[in-house]
Order: structure tokens, then C-alpha cells, then sequence
């Protein structure tokens, strides 16, 4: 069970880690720039940018998830296998998964919200 609640809170510090760093440049919006349309621009790049952060968050946690299903592959392969550590690790695997989703939706969220007009 102590195996379980140290990779529950490794994977909260990854979210916060991750979701801090994508959110980091939303506060800071176009301070400085003296034209309007420069001010635009500034914020449909950080929309890009923030969408684009989510979807490799989402996908370094997918890639987590595959390691962590395959380590409890591997472990209930062995003789005698600790099932309890099995079964850590494929929770683990999905709460990463679950994760993952929400970094998606976040970064779909953003995506329908950049400003008209935009190249992506």
C-alpha cells in the first residue's frame, strides 16, 4: 500500500508541475507593447503555445502510463508476483492515462479559444 502512495503522490507533483508550467504564460499578457495589434499577436501566440505545452504534457504522460503498464506486465510474469505492486502499478498507469486526458481537453480547450484570424 506504501508503494501505491508514493507513485499517487509522484503523479500529483507531475500534474502540478506540468500544468504550472503551461499556465505560466497566460498571466502575463501584453504588457509593454504599445500597439493594439501587437498585442494581439502576443496573445494568439501564447494560446498556440499553451495548447501546444498541454498536448506534450499529455503525451509525456502517455508514455509514462505505457512504462508503468509494462513494469506490472513484467512483475506478474514473475513467480510468486507481489500482486499488490502489480495492481499499484497498473492504477498508476491509469490514473497517468486519466491525466493525459484532461491535458488534452485543456489544450482542445484552447485551441477553440485562440482568436479568429490565427495560423497555426
Amino acid at each position: 500500500m506504501r508503494y501505491l502512495q508514493i507513485h499517487v503522490g509522484t503523479l500529483l507533483i507531475v500534474i502540478l508541475a506540468a500544468s504550472g508550467c503551461s499556465t505560466g504564460s497566460q498571466g502575463s499578457s501584453a504588457t509593454g507593447t504599445s500597439t493594439p495589434g501587437a498585442s494581439t499577436q502576443r496573445t494568439q501566440q501564447e494560446f498556440a503555445k499553451d495548447a501546444m505545452q498541454y498536448r506534450q504534457h499529455a503525451a509525456e504522460l502517455r508514455e509514462m502510463a505505457r512504462r508503468r503498464q509494462l513494469e506490472a506486465e513484467v512483475l506478474a510474469q514473475k513467480e510468486n508476483p507481489d500482486m499488490e505492486r502489480v495492481q499499484g502499478k497498473r492504477e498508476l498507469a491509469k490514473d497517468l492515462l486519466d491525466a493525459a486526458d484532461q491535458f488534452d481537453t485543456k489544450a482542445k480547450e484552447l485551441q477553440r479559444d485562440v482568436p479568429h484570424g490565427m495560423a497555426q
